[in-house]
């Protein structure tokens, strides 16, 4: 077997992720299935540790599986643009203001009940137990 070819366990220790996110991530197409041995081990390719670091990377970035699909498009050369990647990173960054701002209200809100919360005396005045049971 050559030096170059790793087996599943090879590839998942290297990339740092455990072999069922590999296979997953071979089902959802952002993998290619490799060869196999006659014995039915999948042999991978340097080529298939960059892919798979790739996808790690753009994950750790925050990129959904089908925006990483779409940046493995441009990396395999199928949209030729930069403009097209810009793009996607472009909406990326609204979707993570737009969760930033859900966050900062949820931490203004929770903040406030747990002001509240240090004057309450029983259960029953609770303001973080009324909010729950009433909607915040």
């Amino acid at each position: 077997m050559k030096s170059d070819i790793l087996k599943t366990s090879e590839l998942a220790q290297k990339a740092e992720l455990n072999k069922e996110t590999i296979r997953f991530y071979e089902k959802k197409g952002l993998l290619l299935e490799p060869e196999r041995t006659g014995g039915g081990y999948r042999q991978y390719t340097q080529s298939d540790l960059e892919r798979l670091l790739f996808i790690k990377n753009a994950k750790e970035l925050g990129f959904s599986l089908s925006e990483i699909k779409e940046l493995l498009a441009v990396a395999d050369g199928e949209i030729y643009k930069c403009c097209d990647v810009r793009k996607i990173a472009e909406s990326k960054i609204e979707y993570i203001t737009d969760q930033i701002k859900k966050l900062t209200k949820l931490k203004k809100t929770l903040s406030k009940l747990v002001t509240e919360c240090q004057t309450a005396t029983t259960i029953k005045n609770c303001p973080i137990i009324e909010s729950l049971s009433k909607g915040v």
